[in-house]
């Protein structure tokens, strides 16, 4: 009614603003008992557009928690989907505030990067750069499923930058026991090793032996080949890969045969070379 109405309501932004206060400010996002499912209509994009473009962080927040506490519904997806246009423009409210911050990466995952990439590759980017320096411990599995999606994109390659590839390893070797049916593409790792994006591919080598170590003679010689070549590139990269290896291992996970072979071998090879 006030989305009908509200342009001949007086003060009829703010009343919007308020009634997502009243509705919404105060709700536990934890509580997974609560059942709230907005119906959408036409009004959602005046109040988006309302709402955004107040330049209010907790007005904004509240939009987001109302559209976000249902989002397994068609409804509120659809809702979502409007947010995108002015999500990818909330650079000038950055640092977030922590709910905010919470919101927008939750939004973002349940929208997904395919979906985003219709507003713009560029600013999308701009703004994970943003929420991924306070990615909160209870957010890290699905932030991490969102960043595997995005790495294995021809965009996430070129336009993720460094840290989150680092971030993408500190995450999986603590929580990788639930990202194990995440999905594998083998091209990344041949991108990454064509382009000589060598940092990023030490990151996304760690994150395949973790998550896929792979199965078969051919992708097994796959990797074994491109871990090598890393190692031949990137010496440095044996002790890491073997530190991280470690650190993931517990008495659940067992470091691969393959892996270790690969780094003896390339162990030997380094002495070889320093005794010459």
């Amino acid at each position: 009614m006030v989305c009908e109405n509200y342009s001949s309501l007086k003060n009829g932004e703010d009343l919007l603003s308020l009634l997502l206060e009243i509705g919404f400010r105060h709700l536990n996002r934890e509580d997974h008992w609560l059942e709230l499912g907005p119906t959408h209509t036409e009004h959602h994009q005046v109040l988006a557009k309302i709402i955004f473009e107040s330049g209010d962080s907790e007005a904004i927040a509240d939009l987001l928690y109302a559209w976000t506490s249902r989002s397994n519904s068609h409804e509120s997806y659809a809702s979502l989907k409007i947010c995108m246009q002015y999500l990818v423009g909330l650079h000038h409210l950055y640092p977030f505030s922590p709910r905010l911050h919470y919101l927008i990466a939750h939004t973002i995952v349940i929208i997904g990067y395919q979906e985003f990439k219709q507003v713009g590759v560029e600013v999308f980017f701009k703004l994970v750069d943003d929420l991924q320096a306070h990615v909160e411990e209870s957010d890290k599995i699905e932030w991490t499923s969102l960043l595997l999606d995005i790495i294995q994109s021809t965009e996430g390659i070129q336009h993720l930058s460094l840290p989150h590839w680092e971030l993408l390893v500190v995450i999986i070797v603590s929580y990788g026991q639930w990202l194990e049916g995440s999905t594998y593409s083998p091209q990344t790792m041949i991108s990454l090793k064509e382009a000589e994006e060598w940092d990023k591919l030490e990151c996304w080598i760690g994150v395949v032996w973790m998550l896929w170590p792979r199965e078969g003679e051919t992708a097994e010689r796959d990797l074994r080949n491109t871990t090598l070549a890393l190692f031949h590139q990137r010496p440095g990269a044996v002790q890491k890969l073997e530190q991280w290896m470690e650190q993931w291992a517990d008495e659940w996970r067992r470091i691969p045969e393959s892996f270790q072979q690969i780094c003896k071998q390339a162990h030997d090879g380094a002495a070889q070379q320093a005794g010459l």
